[in-house]
């Protein structure tokens, strides 16, 4: 009896094996990836990008900025039109939409924005108020972006809104260089006057 089981156990044993092996010669090892020749360096992220260009000095930028809008607003109380045109980057971008929705925008030239934009600043209502309220966000030390809470009141009407600029530092002077402000599109140059410093328009 002892030897028919272990016949049997080894009978077992040897079948065992054979399948493994069997089944190993079926399943190669699987094969590693080829190494690279040469890997890619990594990135060096504080030498380019917004890494490479972090604001030195929020509080001055800020200061630098709210004096701007001063001297914007100085501008617009004198009629001044060519000191208007000096504080603007060109060309200049301009984003709005119409009254359905529908986005506009446009690239703009001296001559083409003076062309556009004169009429309107010298027949500006002169009991027109505008106030301001600008958020300013330091992107770098040359760019900054300004979102601006304005009111407007002419009369008995009050309307408040918001636009959104862009500003470039350029041979050390701050300018205009990109704003964004809701409802101008397909509407003439005369009927603007909006919140901004001098209002987007509507189609080129």
């Amino acid at each position: 009896m002892k030897r028919t089981i272990l016949v049997c156990v080894t009978a077992v044993a040897i079948s065992g094996s054979a399948a493994w092996a069997q089944d190993k010669e079926q399943k190669p090892a699987a094969q590693k990836p080829a190494a690279t020749a040469e890997q890619a360096p990594a990135m060096d992220l504080k030498a380019m990008g917004p890494g490479a260009r972090k604001p030195t000095n929020e509080k001055q930028t800020k200061k630098e900025v709210q004096e701007f809008f001063k001297k914007q607003e100085e501008i617009e109380k004198k009629g001044d039109f060519e000191a208007s045109l000096a504080t603007y980057d060109f060309p200049i971008y301009m984003v709005t939409d119409d009254l359905k929705g529908v986005p506009e925008s446009g690239e703009y030239t001296r001559e083409a924005y003076a062309a556009m934009m004169k009429p309107m600043f010298e027949n500006m209502p002169k009991d027109l108020k505008v106030t301001h309220k600008p958020t300013i966000t330091v992107l770098s030390d040359s760019l900054v972006s300004v979102v601006d809470d304005f009111t407007m009141t002419q009369g008995k009407q009050k309307v408040t809104g918001r636009n959104t600029s862009l500003l470039v530092k350029r041979d050390g002077q701050w300018k205009w260089k990109t704003m964004v402000e809701a409802g101008w599109g397909g509407m003439p140059p005369e009927g603007a006057s909006g919140g901004a410093q001098t209002p987007p328009e509507g189609k080129k």
